[in-house]
């Protein structure tokens, strides 16, 4: 049985916690460092606790506490194909050593008693994806920044026992807003 604790899901900043028996990881870091402390700090945690990081996309509202986490930690980041290669050309340039490996959309990979499956997502970034996350007892499915629910995302979406979906479309702020046309 898994733990989740979304600890920020807005514009300014996105992270989630999802804890098995014995494995703790963070989906995204959009937040200042100080905030990872402070939301970790919320639920009896550490950073010295969290065994993974799972990034969705590289958009700054998911990854701003990536460079002081690698520079400060040695935690695996796991990122699909493009998304890792930004995050390595990214923390490179700024002479921060970082433990990236890319993943692959519907290659599943393990940590420790965790089995975590990658799937592509419709976002407007560089290879954005959700993750189906399992152990032996059941399975959560996450999923951020949706456009729409493509037949592979409802997929994992039925197969699971849990399901999360982070979403702030706000369509005055998208016409008015920064955002491209």
């Amino acid at each position: 049985m898994f733990s989740v604790h979304p600890l920020y899901s807005s514009s300014s900043g996105n992270m989630f916690h999802i804890a098995s028996s014995s494995t703790n990881i963070l989906i995204d870091v959009g937040v200042s460092y100080k905030a990872i402390n402070e939301g970790l700090k919320t639920i009896g945690l550490t950073i010295k606790d969290i065994d993974a990081i799972l990034i969705t996309h590289e958009h700054s509202d998911h990854i701003k506490g990536l460079p002081l986490i690698c520079r400060k930690n040695d935690i695996p980041i796991y990122a699909c194909g493009d998304t890792a290669k930004f995050l390595k050309e990214e923390l490179d340039s700024k002479n921060i050593p970082a433990n990236i490996i890319t993943t692959h959309y519907d290659s599943p990979f393990k940590i420790k008693d965790i089995t975590i499956y990658p799937f592509e997502t419709s976002h407007d970034a560089a290879m954005p994806c959700g993750y189906k996350i399992s152990d032996d007892t059941s399975s959560i499915t996450f999923a951020t920044d949706l456009g729409y629910i493509s037949n592979d995302v409802m997929d994992k979406l039925v197969e699971s026992d849990y399901t999360i979906l982070e979403s702030n479309y706000d369509e005055a702020m998208l016409e008015f807003g920064k955002y491209p046309y």
